[in-house]
């Protein structure tokens, strides 16, 4: 998180507040500015964007609740934390019903003060992240709906996943009849020799996604039962996540997400994941209707095995 690009609204009627969270906050990086009233603040409101607000609850004229308010209807996704003094702490929790992000009760250290406002940008962040994810997710469903090719499809996913959630690469996998292997028929962000390792063994190391559930390899280094630990040690791969593809209820392969840092994903992460693992199952579900694939649903497996056979060529 870079601090010196945000800027912070303090509202308050007192001046000493202005002056010690200003200090706090720009010692820490920040831009500071100040308002000595709810009214001052909402003509500032209009004037600039802010990243964060600070505001009081009682102040004299428009209390902070009522700026609140008004805050939120100007700018519907504003960042609001509120301070509050001991009287008003449940008054400063009813804010949050309100939109407020969180509240701070007076008097506050500047460790206290730093955790809030931390908190609190780091949740606009991911608000902010998730919107753009959502907005990228959609126009990547546009496109997949867009054509009938089955390659080109599940190449748009690969490529969608790794460039919306901002991660090192992502591998689509099939099963091959016997349900002994996943091979790779489509990937982005991943290196040909990393690709050209072989098939994955469908063995008990891939258990959950067999039956049907998300499985996630946090520290690949630490996993002992982990398949090409070497070759993914040299790709720079540290955590490895794989959801399932079903058609017809039926496990037929995977989506594989790689990391080159350790992480444990989101809630609202796992959820766009699974939105991708929905679009590739619909795919390879329509794919039955395709000029090329007319067969019945155990051919369409075997011809997808065969025409899933890697050539680098394809796969970028």
């Amino acid at each position: 998180m870079e601090k010196r690009k945000f800027t912070i609204l303090v509202v308050d009627d007192e001046k000493i507040i202005h002056e010690s969270c200003g200090r706090i906050l720009r010692d820490e990086g920040y831009t500071v500015e100040t308002a000595l009233s709810g009214q001052e603040a909402l003509l500032k409101l209009k004037e600039k964007q802010y990243d964060l607000v600070l505001s009081d609850i009682k102040m004299p004229g428009m209390s902070g609740v009522e700026a609140l308010e008004k805050m939120k209807k100007e700018v519907p996704d504003i960042t609001v934390v509120m301070f509050t003094g001991y009287s008003s702490v449940e008054t400063a929790r009813d804010s949050m019903k309100l939109g407020a992000a969180d509240y701070l009760p007076k008097p506050f250290t500047p460790e206290e003060l730093l955790r809030v406002v931390r908190e609190a940008l780091q949740k606009k962040l991911r608000s902010e992240e998730n919107r753009e994810r959502e907005g990228r997710f959609q126009e990547i469903t546009s496109a997949i709906h867009s054509t009938l090719n089955l390659r080109e499809v599940l190449n748009l996913i690969a490529t969608g996943v790794v460039k919306v959630m901002k991660l090192k690469g992502c591998a689509i996998s099939l099963l091959d009849k016997k349900k002994e292997y996943f091979k790779i028929c489509a990937a982005y962000g991943l290196s040909d020799n990393y690709l050209k390792k072989g098939p994955i063994a469908a063995d008990k190391t891939l258990s959950k996604v067999l039956s049907g559930k998300p499985e996630s390899v946090l520290d690949i280094t630490t996993s002992p039962h982990a398949q090409y630990l070497w070759e993914a040690k040299e790709e720079g791969i540290a955590s490895i996540f794989s959801l399932p593809l079903k058609v017809g209820g039926e496990v037929i392969g995977m989506i594989r997400i790689y990391t080159a840092d350790p992480k444990e994903f989101f809630q609202d992460e796992m959820e766009l994941l699974s939105s991708f693992a929905q679009q590739a199952s619909i795919a390879l579900e329509n794919a039955r209707t395709y000029e090329d694939v007319r067969e019945k649903y155990e051919s369409l497996k075997d011809d997808l095995w065969e025409w899933c056979e890697y050539d680098s060529m394809k796969i970028r």
